[in-house]
């Protein structure tokens, strides 16, 4: 495994502390533990993981088959987790056509391959917060990592249980909107969970 980049990726520990540590630096992202979803897609998706995940907590990826994830899979990533000597990283498993259209195509590949090196740390949070959380977590995001910064995304990010048991995976779904800025956003669902729009704005 090739050693990480040198930028500081603090790990986050959860919904709370990854809104703390986006508002300390002026990261353009919100987690919403609420899961108040406004696109419709997300909501399904979030009950489909809930149903297949049942008493265990966390489904396993097996369990999220093509045809359950089939009405979804345009706007689904999933990543695998990897850790080893050089610490955490992030692989693209699976990506569909709608994020490749943002993002290009990316499967195969490690974040900190594709991702500018500055904006890191704010990806390496999203999926440190859903690890912490165990459960599937809102985000609103800025996409400012590929030049898409007057678009925003509302993500659900969604840990899955690789074969060996372990939650290494995340299901990741995209939704984008390109006709509303970061501060007309950040202003609408701040006061919602409890925080000050001041500090994301």
């Amino acid at each position: 495994m090739d050693a990480l980049p040198k930028t500081g990726l603090p790990e986050v520990t959860g919904a709370d502390h990854f809104n703390e540590t986006a508002k300390c630096y002026r990261w353009p992202m919100l987690c919403d533990p609420s899961c108040a979803f406004v696109h419709v897609p997300h909501r399904e998706l979030l009950t489909l993981w809930r149903d297949v995940a049942g008493p265990s907590g966390i489904p396993y990826r097996h369990d999220m088959t093509a045809r359950r994830l089939q009405p979804h899979m345009r706007s689904l990533i999933i990543y695998e987790g990897v850790e080893g000597d050089g610490g955490r990283r992030y692989r693209v498993r699976l990506i569909g056509s709608d994020v490749v259209r943002v993002f290009g195509e990316l499967t195969g590949k490690f974040l900190d391959d594709v991702v500018p090196e500055k904006f890191l740390p704010r990806w390496y949070g999203l999926f440190d917060a859903t690890r912490a959380a165990s459960v599937p977590l809102r985000f609103l995001v800025r996409s400012d990592t590929f030049d898409k910064a007057h678009m925003i995304a509302e993500y659900l990010y969604a840990p899955l249980r690789a074969e060996d048991g372990r939650p290494t995976l995340f299901l990741v779904a995209g939704h984008y909107d390109g006709t509303r800025s970061w501060t007309s956003v950040a202003n609408e669902e701040c006061p919602r969970l409890g925080l000050d729009p001041a500090g994301f704005v």
